[in-house]
């Protein structure tokens, strides 16, 4: 057991390095003149909580809660149908095709990013179908590259759960009587919830704390929490950045305690 339990060692330096560390100097600059750049009186203060009042940061927030909320719909309604297909196919290759969906995660999001703009100007490769779009820093363009995003991270939280479900109880459910459409609403989609909700919040938060994309495709006009962050930084107002840091964890952290709530297992999470 000691031999296990040491195993553990390098992952808590790691936790102690990389989260618990960072997470201290955030909190320090929110309380505080704390600046880890430049040299100053050193002094306690709560005057950067004041900017959580600021139209700035409210409309950011408002943003990032719009365009993500968005999102997030949109990718369940796809996301579930897809997940669904998938778990009851009979095919002997199910498992290849279901690693199909992976292929995109793996390239690089910021090339993913770059190409739907190429894509959504009106010169681009889709000028030889007879195609052309110009909704660079539409809303429009946000949100369907975000979906293409992060649908994945929708569709395989659902997949992991439907795919579990015991084949008895919808068996069971048809021998009662109750049709397709009953045994989906009373039984499939109840014992599917947990997925659900797993899948919801793993599109919800990276779509929130994005920067990059909102930067590309919004054309810099539209501002999200992500983005707010980044700007606030390259100005060099470090408590004002670790105080919006520190409100996206306080979300992360919510969202994440549903996700222990709803699948105490961890079968979901990716």
């Amino acid at each position: 057991m000691k031999s296990v339990s040491r195993l553990t060692w390098p992952y808590l330096l790691w936790l102690f390095i990389l989260i618990l560390i960072p997470s201290f100097f955030i909190i320090l600059a929110i309380v505080s003149t704390f600046h880890i750049f430049n040299a100053y009186e050193f002094r306690f203060t709560l005057q950067s909580l004041k900017f959580l009042a600021d139209p700035i940061f409210l409309n950011a927030f408002k943003n990032s809660l719009k365009f993500a909320g968005i999102s997030t719909i949109i990718s369940l309604l796809i996301g579930y149908p897809v997940a669904y297909f998938f778990a009851n196919m009979k095919s002997k290759n199910k498992t290849l095709y279901v690693a199909l969906l992976i292929v995109p995660i793996w390239s690089n999001m910021i090339v993913r990013i770059i190409a739907w703009e190429n894509v959504f100007k009106p010169i681009s490769i889709l000028n030889l179908f007879n195609l052309s779009f110009d909704i660079i820093g539409y809303d429009s363009a946000i949100i369907i590259a975000m979906v293409s995003m992060y649908l994945p991270f929708m569709i395989f939280p659902i997949y992991s759960v439907l795919e579990k479900i015991d084949p008895a109880y919808i068996e069971a459910s048809h021998d009662l009587g109750a049709s397709s459409s009953q045994t989906f609403v009373k039984v499939t989609l109840p014992l599917s919830l947990g997925g659900i909700v797993s899948g919801v919040i793993m599109t919800l938060l990276p779509a929130m704390t994005a920067f990059a994309l909102p930067e590309r495709i919004g054309g810099g006009r539209v501002v999200l929490l992500g983005n707010l962050i980044e700007k606030e930084i390259f100005r060099g107002s470090f408590t004002i950045a670790a105080t919006v840091s520190f409100v996206v964890m306080i979300v992360m952290l919510g969202l994440f305690m549903m996700i222990v709530k709803f699948d105490k297992e961890g079968e979901t999470l990716l």
